[in-house]
């Protein structure tokens, strides 16, 4: 078959995911090509990175639900075959285990990005008896899933229960109420990999380069206090 790697005059090669690439980057990386994955962490390859740290979003989100008194914190996470889905899920968790509050199992509903996932999610944490007062969902399209089903139930955001999302989607402020997310500097990591790449290729800077970019929580109104 074609071999896209037989080529001798590529200066580098972004990969933009390592689950898919990875037989790829081992194959570039043995050939001596520049290798530059984005939004990825990579701890058991030497191979130059820019990423989100994730954890630290995940974290972030959950602990600003706290600040603002919440106890019953639920989660709708991302797909766990992915690194973002599996560490904005363990930074909520280390978030609520700093506060010393329970990390509850049934607060936590495997999603995977998608409405639906999200959709079944709502249907489950606004049914239950003890029901959370927010929830973080793994991604802004969940979130506004979640948003959505809140309201078809009659329930107001964020008096009733307060949602948090994560990408700062443009859509996040076109729902019924501004979310309240995770904004991940996506055109700050694209642009700094093509710059290091372009400095390693130039011999400008030693490889492996390895940068992981802090995402923001941008406050708007789908979170306050919960009812007391």
């Amino acid at each position: 078959g074609y071999n896209p790697l037989n080529t001798t005059n590529i200066g580098g090669i972004i990969f933009a995911d390592i689950i898919e690439n990875r037989k790829q980057i081992e194959a570039a990386l043995e050939e001596g090509i520049c290798c530059m994955v984005i939004n990825n962490i990579v701890e058991d390859l030497e191979v130059n990175y820019v990423a989100i740290d994730n954890r630290l979003g995940g974290h972030t989100a959950a602990d600003y639900l706290v600040s603002l008194g919440h106890k019953k914190i639920a989660t709708v996470t991302g797909n766990l075959h992915t690194q973002a889905g599996v560490h904005r899920l363990e930074g909520y968790k280390k978030a609520l285990e700093d506060h010393r509050l329970e990390v509850r199992e049934d607060y936590i509903f495997p999603g995977d990005y998608s409405r639906q996932s999200a959709r079944m999610a709502a249907e489950r944490f606004f049914e239950f008896k003890d029901a959370p007062t927010a929830v973080f969902a793994a991604s802004d399209d969940m979130a506004l899933e979640l948003m959505a089903v809140a309201i078809e139930k009659g329930l107001k955001i964020p008096e009733d229960v307060s949602i948090v999302g994560f990408d700062d989607n443009p859509q996040a402020t076109y729902g019924p109420v501004g979310l309240t997310t995770i904004r991940q500097p996506l055109f700050q990591m694209a642009e700094s990999a093509v710059k290091h790449l372009n400095a390693i290729v130039a011999g400008k800077k030693r490889a492996p380069i390895q940068e992981v970019l802090a995402p923001k929580l941008v406050v708007r109104d789908s979170c306050a206090a919960p009812r007391a």
